[in-house]
This record gives structure tokens, C-alpha cells and sequence, in this order.
């Protein structure tokens, strides 16, 4: 009989502050978790969206290309839980359009934003 072992959830760490992101990343594993990433721009993050598997993500708004928007347009319509974590708030727009995600204002401890991320995860 042949044993498969559960998928460990994937987070995509998207922050351009290398310090933020490594912090992000040591707390995503010690959860227990895989890290995908991290991305320090829209560009590598839509990259790795589209070659790696993603169970949800912690993003930063405004990065070295621009703001995350088409990050979480890709994250949503997929239906992956995120949660921000950022200095500047996020874009009008972005919050008219999806009033519910959650924001958290830098600086915030890692594993609070990784416990509530992980928090929103669909259980299989």
C-alpha cells in the first residue's frame, strides 16, 4: 500500500526589505510550513505564482517595480488566503475593491502574521 504524506502549506513571502522577508521566512518554517520565495518585486513574485504551488501569501504593497496589485489579483481570483504587511497602507484601489483582506502596519512580529495567515488556510 502506497503512503502519501500531506502537502505542507506553501506561503509566498513578497516583502523588498531583505531583513522583513528572511524574518518572514524563518517564521513560516518554524510552523511548520514550505517558503515560497521570497520576492523582492512584482515581477519574481508573478513568477513564482505561476511555477510554484502557493497555499496563501504575506505581501508588502509597494515594491522596487511597483505596488503588488496584479500579485493579489492573481491570489484572489485563486481563492489563496493573504495578508499584508506594510508601511504605506494600501492603494485606494485596492482597498475599494477588496475591503476584506487584512492589513497589518509594519513593524509586526513574524510569527503573528504567520499564525494568522496560517489561521485562514482552507483545512483538507
Amino acid at each position: 500500500m502506497l503512503h502519501t504524506l500531506p502537502l505542507l502549506p506553501a506561503i509566498l513571502i513578497v516583502d523588498d526589505e531583505p531583513f522583513i522577508a528572511l524574518d518572514l521566512a524563518m517564521a513560516v518554517e518554524d510552523a511548520g510550513c514550505l517558503v515560497v520565495g521570497p520576492a523582492g518585486s512584482v515581477g519574481e513574485a508573478l513568477g513564482l505564482l505561476a511555477s510554484s504551488r502557493v497555499t496563501a501569501a504575506i505581501l508588502d504593497v509597494n515594491l522596487s517595480d511597483g505596488d503588488v496589485t496584479p500579485v493579489v489579483e492573481i491570489l484572489v481570483a485563486r481563492g489563496i488566503p493573504l495578508i499584508f504587511q506594510t508601511g504605506a497602507g494600501l492603494p485606494p484601489s485596492l482597498k475599494a475593491r477588496y475591503p476584506e483582506l487584512l492589513v497589518y502596519a509594519k513593524p509586526v512580529m513574524s510569527e503573528r502574521l504567520v499564525e494568522k495567515l496560517i489561521g485562514l488556510i482552507p483545512q483538507v
